[in-house]
């Protein structure tokens, strides 16, 4: 039988929910991670993601329990492990680093975990086996680590930690440390490892476009707590912050003014409903992508003239910087097909954009060149 298939029939023992409950952390008077709620399902995986500083490796590495929290608690299905030694968890973790022993071969590297738990030498060497093959490392038993590329020291230590079979598996920015084409293949199997484990996951890393092609859920944490957690799309497409809007992805972000109705935004206005609440200034956030060609039927009132500085041809579409006057720079992606040449004054409309204000519980939504704006979700 394939290893994957031996896998697949043991994941609904590997399957398990873990919540964190006001987890906190502080470092004499720094709070690294400030009052977290998460609860992760059975066999999902989620990204905590964010940028350098804001907590998301010391909520992982409490989780694995080589932090202990100042608060809170940590909870497997119904148990609390908040007080278990790290080696007394159900989790198993993987580092940026590899961490293997450089003078241990693959096999004894992936069994070290075993022999501890003093396990039978042939149930051992079949299961080390078995994990060598899920990560794609059959026949590499013997060879030591220096002899081994930097992705598959990696695979190594990932085989390390789910031979031990954990309820929960965590990783700490993994593949931060290789290359971006070997970062990509490498996402790739480790989503098809934990779908064919059905194992639960935390990945953390400051990578956006490795959460959003790797996570069912993100959690957004900066300054130690958590933003937003959402799965992919809605991260992307209704950011329920401006730090979410202007740390996920490309945006851009202009000052606004509400006055007679009217949204302003340098010289342009766009119309907005009556209910809209009470709001004097806000930020409006605008994908490069929802920034479209305007033609004859656009209002000119709703015509943005952008003065092209730079465009760069990006794969399957151009990337266009430029400047929209008293209001600040501009990114526009196009069609490659789009006939323009830098210096020129490109006419551009919003077809959608979210309204930030202080008031607002959530951002306010415009779409489709129509006035419909209803909170996001």
């Amino acid at each position: 039988m394939p290893p994957y298939k031996i896998y697949c029939e043991r994941k609904k023992r590997l399957m398990a929910k873990i919540t964190l409950n006001n987890l906190t952390k502080h470092f004499g008077k720094v709070v690294a991670v400030d009052g977290v709620d998460i609860t992760v399902d059975d066999g999902e995986f989620l990204c905590i993601l964010g940028p350098s500083g804001c907590g998301k490796s010391t909520a992982l590495r409490m989780m694995a329990g080589f932090e202990t929290p100042t608060a809170g608690d940590i909870v497997i299905d119904s148990d609390s492990i908040v007080h278990l030694p790290a080696n007394k968890r159900p989790t198993a973790m993987v580092f940026q680093k590899y961490t293997l022993w450089p003078h241990m071969s693959v096999f004894d590297n992936v069994a070290f975990g075993l022999r501890l738990r003093r396990m039978q030498k042939t149930q051992m060497q079949k299961k080390v086996e078995d994990s060598l093959g899920l990560v794609g490392l059959a026949g590499y038993e013997d060879r030591y680590p220096a002899q081994l590329s930097g992705g598959q020291q990696q695979r190594v230590a990932l085989a390390r930690a789910i031979v031990l079979e954990p309820k929960i598996l965590l990783l700490d920015e993994p593949f931060s440390s290789l290359d971006a084409l070997l970062r990509v293949r490498l996402r790739e199997e480790l989503k098809r490892i934990q779908r064919q484990l059905g194992i639960t996951t935390i990945f953390v890393t400051h990578d956006q476009e490795e959460a959003l092609s790797l996570a069912d859920r993100i959690a957004v944490m900066n300054a130690g707590q958590i933003e937003q957690i959402a799965p992919p799309s809605s991260i992307y497409a209704q950011p329920q912050s401006l730090f979410v809007a202007d740390f996920i992805g490309e945006m851009n972000l202009f000052d606004a003014h509400v006055a007679d109705n009217k949204l302003k935004v340098g010289s342009s206005t766009l119309e907005v409903p009556d209910d809209m609440p009470a709001i004097a200034d806000a930020k409006i956030a605008v994908r490069p992508e929802d920034l479209v060609l305007a033609n004859d039927t656009t209002p000119d009132t709703q015509t943005w003239d952008i003065l092209i500085e730079q465009m760069m041809d990006l794969g399957h579409y151009r990337k266009v910087l430029g400047v929209f006057e008293n209001v600040g720079d501009v990114k526009i992606y196009l069609p490659k097909t789009t006939q323009i040449v830098e210096g020129e004054t490109l006419k551009v409309t919003p077809q959608r954009y979210l309204v930030y204000a202080d008031v607002l519980d959530a951002p306010l939504e415009y779409t489709s060149l129509i006035v419909n704006m209803d909170r996001a979700h």
